[in-house]
């Protein structure tokens, strides 16, 4: 009987330790639940159709939702509630995302706009004829680069970092400049071939291209004649280089000493004369200060005058109405007469010229724009009526200009102030902003692109460079320098209060003018009812009458005259003998 007690107390026992072991395990299962309640981890790996009511409203309550409805609008709301959670994990990623691009973007970039079709946007897309762009977009490639310089012709870019690092793209894999990336050309690629030179700045023809570095040291690379290519960039020991221009098959360049030199092509400018390949000196009365290659003429500038030569078809070369061709440097004589005190820039198209000649009204640095030449898309900027100018002839639509950049069919210049501004052809969007003109799809009117503002969200500076090439521009910016994205919206917030402040104050002022129009109006009304209730009213049928007297028997008959009321209308002033303001 001892033994079978001892038995069923054990029993007991065991069965108190297994329900306490049970009850503890319970409630860390319950407490490991508790940690899970609501979070969007737990709530993605498991199917919340399949919890129970109890559970769904625990997740409910542990996000701040409503616990009230069935079953069903319990699950539909967990459901909005995780999908709510999800889109904000993806905007903040979003932002976060927009955040590092815009830093790194502000610190200088490349823009590009225009036509696509061999990859000269460099934006890498790969269907290049649907892909123009028609305002200007990062290229994502160079974003952060803090591009120094630009270059374009034809359908080729080259851009060089300030530190020295080469990019160049387009030209739909065979032209020779883009060295050793035919199957990348839509997207900047690094000329390591360039790697250590110090490069400062380049210059694109239709087939090659130069280099020069810091210290002055000449590249050239590409095709120049049927039997002169250049597969990899050589240098040119002749000389010390301080500015390069590239035509379409000819370069001239200027030395530390103002020495002008030409090669290429076209020898000094004229398209019949033998190739050149080694670079020939070219005299000139006066050092030269800038340089310009169009297509087939060359422009360049001592400090007050200017000279061209080459091809003269289109009155590009500015001689008046000789077209003739020129193989050796001609002053325009219109620049001289001018009298400008000095040369800011030349610059050279395809069928068009430009430079900027300053005065003393001009501000430092900049000065009045003159074009000349043909411009049937609008490039010369004198206006739809004037599509050729065979002498430099003034653009009024602009002033105080420090840069003019020339393209096939559009321009680009940008003022003292760092506005750029572009006109021309905007046939595949190369202008980088809407034109007004819906006849054509040019205009001759300088129009302001955004540049050294937010765009986007995103601050773009100043443009730094800027290049045009056939149907698309170019444009390497500073640093962005303006305010941040809140400070912009608090100041546009600002200007918009301050605007409806004005427009209330206007109606305020209008609404007191009229109140005060309209008092004046009533007051002259009574002045005029008590004159005529005061006042002796003459007769217009008997002149005769001394004024209307009623007779008290027949109140709107004159005892006078006989005559009605109606036809006393004449108030006569006794005072100063007047009758309806006629003297008597």
């Amino acid at each position: 009987m001892k033994l079978k007690e001892e038995a069923e107390k054990q029993y007991r026992d065991a069965i108190q330790e297994l329900a306490k072991a049970n009850a503890e395990g319970g409630r860390r299962k319950e407490n490991a639940d508790s940690s899970t309640w609501g979070k969007i981890a737990y709530l993605n790996a498991n199917d919340i159709a399949k919890l129970s009511n109890d559970h769904l409203k625990r997740h409910l309550a542990a996000r701040n939702e409503s616990i009230e409805g069935s079953k069903k609008k319990l699950i539909e709301r967990l459901s909005n509630s995780i999908e709510d959670e999800k889109q904000r994990e993806v905007r903040i990623a979003l932002e976060k995302e927009h955040s590092r691009i815009r830093d790194i973007e502000q610190t200088g970039s490349v823009y590009i706009a225009g036509k696509n079709d061999q990859g000269q946007l460099g934006l890498g897309l790969g269907d290049l004829d649907d892909h123009h762009r028609h305002e200007f977009t990062v290229i994502p490639a160079l974003r952060g680069k803090q591009v120094g310089h630009v270059s374009a012709y034809g359908s080729v870019s080259i851009a060089t970092t300030l530190t020295s690092e080469v990019y160049s793209w387009g030209g739909n894999g065979v032209n020779p400049i883009v060295i050793g990336h035919a199957d990348s050309f839509d997207s900047p690629q690094q000329m390591k071939e360039l790697d250590g030179e110090e490069t400062e700045m380049t210059s694109v023809g239709s087939t090659h291209a130069c280099s020069i570095s810091q210290a002055g040291d000449l590249f050239i690379w590409g095709k120049l004649g049927s039997d002169d290519t250049r597969l990899v960039p050589q240098y040119v020991d002749k000389f010390t280089v301080t500015s390069v221009a590239c035509g379409a098959k000819h370069i001239a360049v200027i030395t530390d000493k103002g020495e002008l030199y030409v090669c290429g092509g076209v020898g000094v400018g004229s398209i019949e004369q033998s190739y050149q390949a080694k670079p020939m000196l070219v005299k000139m009365p006066e050092p030269i200060k800038l340089i310009a290659c169009g297509s087939q003429h060359t422009i360049v500038a001592t400090e007050s005058r200017v000279f061209s030569w080459g091809c003269g078809d289109g009155y590009r070369l500015g001689h008046g109405n000789d077209c003739s061709e020129k193989s050796s440097p001609c002053e325009i004589a219109t620049i001289t007469e001018l009298g400008g005190s000095q040369i800011v820039d030349v610059g050279a198209g395809t069928w068009h010229s430009a430079c900027v000649i300053s005065n003393e009204s001009s501000a430092n640095g900049s000065g009045f724009l003159y074009t000349w030449g043909s411009g049937y898309c609008g490039q010369l900027a004198l206006g739809k009526q004037h599509c050729v100018a065979a002498t430099p002839t003034k653009v009024k639509e602009l002033s105080e200009v420090k840069k003019v950049i020339c393209g096939r069919t559009h321009n680009a210049a940008i003022a003292h102030d760092d506005v750029l501004y572009t006109w021309g052809s905007n046939e595949h969007g190369q202008l980088g902003r809407s034109i007004e003109e819906t006849d054509v799809a040019f205009t001759p009117h300088p129009g302001i692109v955004e540049f050294g503002t937010i765009v986007n969200r995103i601050g773009r500076g100043a443009p730094k460079s800027v290049a045009c090439g056939h149907d698309f521009t170019v444009v390497a910016t500073h640093p962005y320098e303006g305010p941040s994205e809140q400070e912009m919206i608090k100041l546009l917030e600002s200007k918009h209060r301050k605007e409806q402040e004005e427009k209330e104050e206007e109606a305020r002022l209008l609404r007191v003018q009229e109140e005060e129009e309209t008092r004046q109006r009533e007051a002259e009304a009574e002045k005029k009812k008590i004159r005529y209730l005061t006042s002796k009213r003459l007769c217009t049928m008997d002149s005769s009458c001394p004024g209307f007297t009623y007779e008290s028997s027949t109140p709107s008959v004159c005892r006078e005259c006989g005559f009605s009321v109606a036809f006393h209308t004449i108030v006569a002033d006794e005072q100063n003998g007047t009758k309806g303001g006629i003297k008597e």
